[in-house]
């Protein structure tokens, strides 16, 4: 079962790693991402930075959502990590059980054009088209707290998008 879904641009580090991982009491960490499961220096460099108690693997979105479902992950604590709300989305769809949805370091490159990104948190920067995504994502799972730490309060992401876009 899906202990935590999280979208984070950087994926695995320090407070995935060390506090979440705690946190949760989790078994395994997937790194869902179709891009990032083909790029061998990139899967390296994460593997490396998840700890040791824990079984790490980065995989394709479809082989997330195999994995999750999968009768053996049943009874097993599971964080899984996205970096984007589209991935997120697409595991949520697919009917698994999720305990938690969380968000942070996401859109830091705030890009420009027709549509750019504004903050909604500290570490949290989205744009027209990330915000209808997260309204797809409340529609299916309800909120997403904004959350960076474990001991950091946790914030409606539904509220913090309804400040900034109407």
């Amino acid at each position: 079962m899906i202990s935590m879904l999280r979208i984070d641009d950087r994926l695995i580090h320090g407070q995935v790693a060390v506090m979440w991982t705690k946190e949760l009491g989790v078994e395994r960490i997937i790194v869902a991402n179709d891009e990032v499961a083909q790029n061998e220096i990139q899967k390296s460099a994460l593997l490396l930075a998840a700890p040791t108690s824990v079984k790490a693997a980065i995989v394709p979105v479809d082989k997330a959502i195999a994995i999750v479902n999968d009768q053996r992950a049943k009874d097993m604590k599971i964080l899984v990590l996205v970096n984007n709300p589209t991935d997120m989305l697409r595991i949520l769809k697919s009917d698994v059980k999720v305990e938690r949805l969380n968000l942070s370091n996401y859109g830091r490159q705030l890009g420009g054009g027709e549509n750019p990104k504004q903050e909604v948190a500290s570490s949290v920067y989205l744009d027209q088209a990330d915000v209808e995504n997260f309204k797809r994502i409340f529609e299916a799972a309800g909120d997403v707290s904004y959350q960076p730490v474990p001991g950091q309060t946790a914030e409606s992401l539904k509220a913090l998008v309804g400040k900034k876009f109407q």
